[in-house]
């Protein structure tokens, strides 16, 4: 009676509880460390008086001093310190590059910029 008792309080056996646990841990979750596609997104200082709204498409190229960030043939920001992978990803691109606006900043003088 008393292994019938323990039997009956305790549930399900331990190797059926976790049975499809393995499974379920081998599944992608929210901090999967691999990424399918490098990420290239810079932030950038975006010069006074320029209207510019998340969505915008832009002109990004290398300069000697970092990168430059223009709307057709006006200069709207600058990139002081991009990454080594960034300059050499947009100098294989010939020195330019289209980049679109994600975000912008609270105050209008940073803007996310996602590159292609």
């Amino acid at each position: 009676m008393g292994l019938d008792y323990i039997r009956a309080q305790t549930g399900k056996p331990w190797r059926k509880r976790w049975e499809g646990g393995l499974d379920r841990l081998k599944l992608p979750t929210l901090f999967e460390l691999t990424m399918s596609e490098t990420a290239r997104t810079v932030t950038a200082q975006l010069d006074a008086n320029c209207p510019l709204k998340a969505g915008d498409t832009l002109i990004v190229q290398t300069t000697p001093d970092g990168l430059t960030v223009s709307d057709g043939l006006r200069a709207v920001g600058h990139v002081a310190n991009p990454s080594s992978e960034m300059i050499a990803a947009i100098a294989d691109g010939g020195g330019y590059a289209e980049g679109m606006i994600q975000r912008v900043g609270l105050f209008g003088d940073t803007a996310e910029i996602s590159l292609k």
